[in-house]
């Protein structure tokens, strides 16, 4: 008696949405064995798609029956054979060389006595259905991406959101995300200082590990994160929620670019430091150098000392070197009173947001008063060119006349325009540096030094000096003011203090802005 497999097979991809479920057809198939007499040698369940060649199970089932375990296969239908013309054609073969005797579907069956042409159409629309299945998700991928939705899985920082269908913004995750964004943009952080910050916030993979180097690379040069994402090597608009500004974004590509590239001399490269502080002594610009220290036990250190360049030859300068250790904690202790709480930060942007609303009803009321110049301008033009059409005035007089009448128009545009520009030009500038200000208090001891390089630059500019082994510094107007309202705390009304900071601001916004 011809031995069978029972083979049943269901995919979880798309393709199997319509074929029975495994339980269904077992109970088929049992029945049908029993109906016709089927010796069954064993029943081989399988869950994986027969799009591509290397299903486990039915390998093992075909390689059984090269050996002469069954001569036969009872399935569903062809289609849970093969869905690709590799496995196809090895069923195909076996069939017609009678090494496999009989294909019982539940509705017919498949011999070596058959015309080929009828499996060969059974094995081809099952192929072709894959195709087709392929080529429509494709387009409809294209179709959801270029209505600017994501077809993929969100990145860190956003969820899949099963009940919209739409990718929305993770809000544990996407606060670490934002801050790695705006630290890595500040100073020099390296790619594996974003890591870690990632990991110090519980920000991890999707399947729960420390996110690595080359995947905060990724994260950081996801255009998905302002609002655009990328989908088959092309850039789309996205419909989701940004979690950064694309000037930010942009920022951080310019500095992924610059810290790509390697040192020339990683021996003697610049430490992170250089081109910070000058020399208190001589004014010269601060260098470093590295020291290795070689002990007679063999242990071997290595040390980083910052040091006047001595460039200028017309000064005899000693000031003495400084080991980067200790430059590091007074530069941490420099920073310290320049922190701003979040109270504080909150109440100068009520002032601000008053100002601004103020100065928008001012700017309002001068810009309806260029559009009326403007309005009357453009009358006299239509009456000017009426009158000279009728030839009510010569064409000299005509020309003279709407020359006149366009440039006046044209510096009222212009006045026009620069009054809106100029309406509350402070208030983002402001916003930046009361966030800079509060980043200041996450800065620990032990944060990277580039870090704390980038806020003394904000904070002193180039008023920062190493004088006897010890770095002082001379904050501008605005941080000063921080450092001062601290001092004066207790003493003064805290309205009081925190109006002397916003005017600090606005003085030292006007003087900086051109």
């Amino acid at each position: 008696m011809t031995k069978h497999f029972l083979y049943a097979r269901k995919s979880t991809d798309v393709e199997d949405k319509q074929v029975r479920s495994i339980e269904d057809q077992l109970a088929v198939l049992r029945a049908l064995a029993k109906e016709q007499n089927l010796s069954i040698a064993q029943e081989l369940i399988e869950k994986q798609s027969a799009k591509m060649p290397g299903r486990p199970v039915f390998n093992e089932m075909m390689e059984r029956i090269e050996k002469g375990e069954a001569q036969g296969i009872l399935c569903w239908k062809l289609d849970r054979l093969a869905r690709n013309p590799v496995d196809s054609g090895r069923v195909s073969w076996l069939l017609q060389q009678g090494v496999i005797q009989n294909i019982q579907t539940h509705d017919r069956s498949f011999l070596p006595t058959d015309n080929a042409l009828m499996t060969s159409v059974e094995f081809g629309m099952a192929t072709q259905y894959i195709l087709d299945l392929k080529a429509n998700t494709k387009r409809g991928l294209y179709a959801k991406a270029k209505r600017g939705d994501y077809p993929g899985n969100a990145p860190i920082g956003y969820l899949n959101d099963t009940r919209i269908k739409q990718v929305a913004v993770d809000k544990k995750k996407s606060k670490a995300v934002k801050r790695v964004f705006e630290l890595y943009a500040e100073g020099n952080w390296r790619l594996e200082d974003a890591a870690n910050f990632l990991a110090e916030n519980g920000v991890k993979t999707k399947g729960g590990k420390p996110i690595k180097r080359d995947q905060a690379s990724y994260l950081l040069s996801n255009p998905f994160y302002y609002g655009n994402f990328r989908y088959g090597g092309e850039l789309y608009e996205g419909n989701h929620e940004p979690i950064v500004t694309k000037q930010l974004f942009d920022k951080v590509q310019a500095a992924l670019h610059a810290r790509s590239k390697p040192p020339k001399n990683s021996h003697n490269s610049p430490q992170v430091l250089c081109g910070l502080i000058r020399c208190g002594t001589c004014g010269m610009g601060i260098t470093a150098e590295r020291k290795t220290k070689y002990q007679k036990n063999g242990n071997i250190h290595h040390y980083t000392y910052y040091r006047c360049s001595r460039k200028n030859k017309a000064v005899k300068c000693s000031e003495p070197p400084i080991r980067e250790e200790l430059l590091d904690k007074q530069l941490s202790n420099l920073l310290q009173p320049y922190k701003m709480s979040p109270d504080w930060a909150t109440e100068i942007s009520k002032m601000s947001d008053k100002d601004e609303r103020e100065a928008v009803q001012s700017a309002s009321t001068i810009v309806q008063g260029y559009k009326a110049e403007i309005q009357a301008i453009s009358q006299k033009l239509q009456r000017l060119l009426t009158a000279y059409l009728d030839q009510d005035i010569e064409r000299e007089i005509y020309r003279s006349e709407k020359a006149d009448l366009l440039s006046r128009k044209k510096s009222l545009e212009e006045k026009m325009s620069q009054v809106a520009k100029g309406v509350s030009a402070w208030v983002e500038p402001l916003r930046d540096w009361l966030k800079d200000a509060q980043m200041l208090n996450e800065i620990k001891e032990d944060a990277p030094l580039s870090l704390k390089k980038s806020f003394a630059k904000k904070i002193f500019g180039l008023n920062l000096t190493l004088h006897a082994r010890e770095a002082r510094g001379v904050a501008e107007i605005q941080w000063a003011s921080v450092a001062e309202a601290h001092q004066k705390t207790g003493k003064v009304e805290p309205c009081l203090l925190l109006v002397s900071i916003y005017d600090a601001f606005i003085t030292y916004f006007s003087r900086n802005s051109g």
